[in-house]
């Protein structure tokens, strides 16, 4: 019996109607995928016949063992971590965007600049930005993949971010409606939100639209009891009432996106979107203490994206193609009645395009030489204005750039062939050359090392060499002055209300920046869903850009960036000489910087069976649907094969297997089905070395040991961050933990700070009644409903800081800090499904094709 025959035979007896419908006609064939070595299935679980049915469809894909499943990435770097259908409705996320926050300690990454989301891929190819994924429900999810930061160089991407490959289902429709609304449990804060998305997925492509609001109250000092003057001063409580610490914001967002097969079979994909932003905070009073002074900012955009994906022969091919403007309008009080208002304006235009193509060159001993290039031309035009005083500045910045890059993989020993001493080894190396119209040619280098010397473990080296220049924002946001901003002085160990300047700086130069990366993943059993892994990476940076912090060696070393009271002058709110009153925070470039760290951490997965129903609530479901008992069709006929008929197509209640079973189904998990889960995942960004030297000759700053690495303090030592939960019979809880360790800072007073170390908890309940069968059965417009309440910052933890003698410095008051703290949400979603008729007509659709081939 060939090895067809035998996986057509088992998925007969697993999923009779499968088997029916297979057993008339071929399998479809899998395009074949540029690889340096043959293709295998990932790590995980999740590797064969891995996903069986509940109510959503988590149909499981049948897969020949070395062939990889539809929609894998390129090249021979396994997952670090798969999750199935069930995996993803166990975060109780509703969308992609929610899902990467509840995937954030495996998605971290130290090998970037810092702040960097994941490369994120569909179906295993590019897209041309976020905003063709942010929206899509979790319930057309079929897998995540997450893969380690080099995989990211096989897509034309720099190795310094990890890569979420999402897996959609082949078909799905449905219309979301969520709302929320949310308040701060200390008072003075609410918040609301709603979306509609409507996602129709089919074989020749994807049709999507979005509707999102949302908004938020303002929350004054005055609402958090700060303290402005210790002690306080009598006009400080109507101060406090006009500073605000949240300002009001109002954002409604339109989206669409079209996705087909054109030319035969390239998909192209079109996204576009319209946002419009609102905004209000206030800064403070006038001098006469009779008026408000208030900033208001209007933010429009537009987004226009183009994707293409093809295959040539050996070789895959990308376009994607970007256009986007912004525009910004601030406007801010002054005191000043010839002169009331400060107004900018910043406009902004770019577009992009970047081809990619990936595929062998040719054969060694231990399998192909693969490669991928990339080339892309960008440009963006940046325009400001701003009115102040009476006087108009402007100012425009553009810039081109032109980039090319190739990216080479050579395998050198694979297990089961000759040369197999090592295990699996492939080496590699990529070059990048961007010609900038403002900075000239720079460029970038690296190497990577791919080994893995047993199963389920492997190990991963890479060294880069890169040069980046400052972004256009960077150098040409328009100057902003804002009285009244109260910030932290370390020279003199006192909280002021400076005047803040902050914008761009023209004058920036280029970093080069160096990284070497050792890491490793090991799975150590393959009957146990858990992954060990380890990454250490040291960074230095020659030139970085850096923000201003008020610390003794920064004005040492930028004096002029610094203006304090020569003498005491009560009119220019001078209390005392040398007090600061203003500080320009505008970026600068430092000589250099050094930071070493390593990432540690596992993820756990656990099934857990759930309660099966009884026979008659699946007959009732079969009913509803329009299905005769088990083993007729809807007309009353035996069904093909001697088996029951198939349930509603991908993306309905039940999916195509829903019906399936012994005793007459596995709908809802029958017969003990694994549909639960209990997941934990833990990380820990550990820092040895975090220093910066400011200028050559003069004192640098240890981050780690004493210096302030911004108005938060110094770097500690731990970050970590946990997720864990539990998914079970429609009910779910998922907890989020964040801890990071103390630091200390010195003070030329001697009067050190210290910060405590923080724990803050977040907690998400949430409950699925259609997926709790006789609540189903009795009230089917429960299907596709889900009701959550979240908590954020559960303990209302808020960082602790204070001197030597335990004293809090003003600027360092806990509701300054973290003026939210502990916060609840309740929301209510609602995935509306095609009717039953939408699936019988689907199904007789298909039972016709099946009958004329």
């Amino acid at each position: 019996m060939t090895l067809r025959s035998t996986l057509l035979l088992g998925a007969a007896f697993a999923f009779p109607a499968l088997g029916a419908v297979q057993a008339q006609q071929p399998a479809p064939a899998v395009p074949p995928t540029p690889s340096s070595q043959p293709a295998q299935a990932p790590a995980g679980p999740s590797t064969a016949t891995d996903q069986s049915a509940d109510d959503t469809g988590d149909e499981g894909e049948i897969v020949v063992v070395g062939t990889k499943p539809r929609g894998s990435v390129i090249g021979d770097i396994p997952p670090v971590d798969t999750l199935d259908a069930r995996d993803v409705r166990a975060t109780g996320a509703s969308n992609i965007n929610e899902l990467l926050e509840a995937l954030a300690p495996q998605i971290g990454s130290s090998q970037g600049r810092g702040g960097e989301q994941p490369v994120l891929l569909l179906n295993g190819q590019r897209v041309s930005s976020f905003r063709e994924l942010r929206d899509i429900p979790t319930e057309a999810i079929q897998r995540v993949e997450i893969l380690p930061e080099e995989v990211a160089l096989k897509y034309g991407y720099r190795a310094d971010q990890k890569v979420v490959n999402i897996v959609l289902r082949q078909r799905f429709r449905s219309t979301v409606a969520q709302v929320g609304a949310g308040a701060a449990t200390d008072g003075g804060y609410a918040s609301a939100n709603g979306d509609l998305t409507r996602l129709m997925i089919q074989k020749n492509g994807r049709t999507q639209f979005n509707l999102h609001a949302e908004g938020n109250s303002m929350l004054t000092e005055a609402e958090r009891d700060i303290l402005l003057h210790q002690p306080p001063l009598p006009t400080d409580q109507e101060e406090l009432e006009d500073r605000s610490l949240i300002g009001t914001k109002r954002d409604v967002r339109g989206a669409a996106i079209f996705n087909r097969q054109i030319l035969g079979d390239v998909s192209a994909t079109l996204n576009t979107e319209l946002e419009h932003n609102e905004g209000r905070s206030l800064i403070g009073l006038n001098d006469t203490l009779d008026q408000a002074l208030a900033r208001e900012t209007t933010t429009d955009s537009a987004h226009a994206g183009v994707t293409l994906n093809g295959n040539k022969a050996q070789w895959r091919w990308n376009v994607v193609g970007n256009a986007d403007w912004d525009r910004s309008l601030t406007d801010t009080d002054r005191n000043s009645t010839l002169f009331p208002q400060d107004k900018t304006r910043e406009t902004s235009t770019s577009g992009d395009v970047t081809a990619t193509a990936n595929g062998n060159l040719f054969k060694v001993p231990a399998g192909n030489v693969g490669t991928t290039l990339r080339i892309g031309a960008s440009t963006v035009d940046l325009d400001t204005e701003r009115k102040a005083g009476g006087l108009t500045s402007s100012n425009s910045l553009g810039r081109t750039t032109g980039t090319a890059a190739i990216n080479l993989d050579v395998p050198i020993s694979r297990r089961g062939r000759d040369f197999s001493a090592l295990g699996n080894l492939t080496l590699g190396a990529n070059a990048e050359l961007d010609q900038l119209s403002d900075f000239g040619t720079l460029s970038k280098l690296g190497a990577t090392a791919n080994w893995s010397p047993l199963d389920r473990l492997n190990l991963l080296a890479s060294w880069t060499r890169e040069e980046g220049p400052p972004t256009i924002n960077q150098l040409g946001d328009p100057i902003l002055s804002t009285p009244g901003t109260r910030i932290f002085d370390f020279t003199t160990g006192q909280t002021v209300l400076v005047t803040a300047i902050t914008g761009g700086n023209p004058n920036l130069e280029n970093d080069r920046r160096t990284v070497f990366k050792l890491g490793g993943y090991w799975k150590p059993s393959s009957k146990t869903d858990l992954t060990l892994r380890a990454d250490y990476v040291h960074q230095t940076i020659d030139n970085p850009i850096s923000s201003i912090t008020a610390t003794p060696q920064i004005e040492a070393a930028f004096p002029n960036r610094f203006l304090r009271c020569p003498t005491v002058d009560p009119t220019t709110s001078c209390d005392s000489v040398g007090q600061l009153i203003s500080v320009n925070l505008t970026p600068v470039n430092f000589d250099s910087s050094r930071k070493d760290t390593l990432r540690v951490g596992f993820d756990f997965t656990k099934p857990l069976k759930s309660r099966r129903p009884s026979q008659a609530v699946i007959d009732e479901m079969r009913r509803q649907f329009g299905f005769g008992p088990r083993g007729t069709t809807p007309g009353g006929a035996q069904g093909q094969a001697g088996g029951p008929p198939p349930g509603p197509p991908e993306g309905g209640p039940t999916g195509d297997r829903g019906f399936r079973g012994r005793g007459g189904g596995r709908f809802f998990g029958g017969g003990g089905e694994n549909r639960g889960r209990l997941t934990l995942s833990v990380t820990d960004t550990i820092t040895f070395v975090d220093k910066v030297t400011i200028v050559p000759g003069l004192p640098g700053l240890d981050y780690l040991h004493g210096d302030a690495a911004g108005q938060t303090g110094g770097t500690p030592r731990h970050l970590v961050q946990a997720q864990g939960g539990y998914f079970n019979n429609g009910f779910g809880a998922r907890l989020s933990a964040n801890w990071r360790s103390g630091t200390k800072v010195d003070t030329l007073t001697g009067d050190n700070l210290h910060f405590n170390s923080l724990a803050t908890f977040d907690l998400r309940l949430f409950a699925n009644p259609g997926d709790i069968p006789e609540l189903a059965v009795k009230h089917p417009w429960l299907r596709g409903t889900q009701a959550r309440l979240e908590f954020t910052n559960i303990l209302n933890s808020r960082p602790n800081v204070h001197d030597a003698f335990g004293n809090v410095p003003l600027n360092y008051q806990p509701g300054l800090l973290d003026p939210l703290g502990r916060t609840v949400m309740v929301s209510f979603r609602k995935l509306f499904l095609p009717p039953p008729s939408f699936f019988r007509q689907q199904r007789q659709q298909e039972q016709q094709s099946q009958s004329r081939s």
